[in-house]
């Protein structure tokens, strides 16, 4: 009897891994099925649309831009909007020894004789611009500052100098310093009179048109 209980209780334990294993079996075919079936057939489920994107027909989205967009770019530029202008000053300087501050002392000249070149620099701080954007009409404002001479200096490659020294006044360097000195402000007056000036602002107006291209469909306005 105990024999026969046992015999029993073990076919009772296969018929359940029996049982386990069909259904086991089962759902690994359906899954291998879907996955034959996916992969030659495609997915057939389409997708909708995106959430927040829908748009009624025509209907075309418009790039809005802001003052600190625009103002960045702005900051890219820094100082390259700058123009340069070219000057050729001719000058002699003569130096003569005095008696109590207002009696020259005759055989004391020295003279120093000049011709040389030069540039000005010219630019425009463009981080100072505070630009207004009108996206409503797509345009953007540009108020350009007043231009500031960046830099004024002699070519050192294009001096010609003669001197006239003497024995009882040698030429001190201070007078070279003083006589560069009167070059550079003769210089800049020299082409503030040809309109450097005027041609720096158009200068920086192409350089800012160039840089805010890129704001599509936006057209710069300069004003003031």
């Amino acid at each position: 009897m105990r024999a026969a209980g046992f015999w029993s209780r073990v076919g009772r334990a296969l018929r359940g891994l029996l049982a386990v294993a069909v259904v086991f079996g089962m759902g690994f075919g359906a899954g291998y099925g879907v996955f034959w079936y996916r992969s030659m057939h495609g997915d057939a489920v389409e997708a909708g649309p995106a959430p927040g994107d829908l748009r009624l027909p025509g209907e075309v989205e418009k790039r809005v831009v802001t003052v600190d967009e625009v103002s960045a770019k702005l900051k890219e530029i820094g100082q390259l909007a700058v123009y340069m202008g070219e000057y050729t000053v001719e000058k002699s300087v003569d130096h003569t020894r005095f008696l109590l501050d207002d009696i020259p002392i005759p055989g004391t000249t020295n003279t120093i004789h000049f011709t040389c070149s030069g540039v000005v620099k010219v630019g425009f701080e463009l981080t100072e611009i505070a630009p207004t954007v009108d996206n409503q009409s797509g345009k953007i404002y540009i108020a350009l500052p007043a231009a500031a001479v960046l830099d004024n200096y002699v070519i050192w490659d294009s001096v010609e100098c003669t001197e006239s020294n003497n024995l009882l006044n040698p030429i001190d360097f201070a007078q070279y310093q003083v006589l560069i000195e009167e070059i550079e402000q003769d210089g800049l007056a020299k082409v503030e009179a040809e309109g450097i000036y005027d041609a720096a602002r158009e200068n920086a107006k192409r350089v800012v048109r160039n840089f805010l291209a890129g704001f599509d469909g936006f057209e710069v306005v300069f004003v003031g």
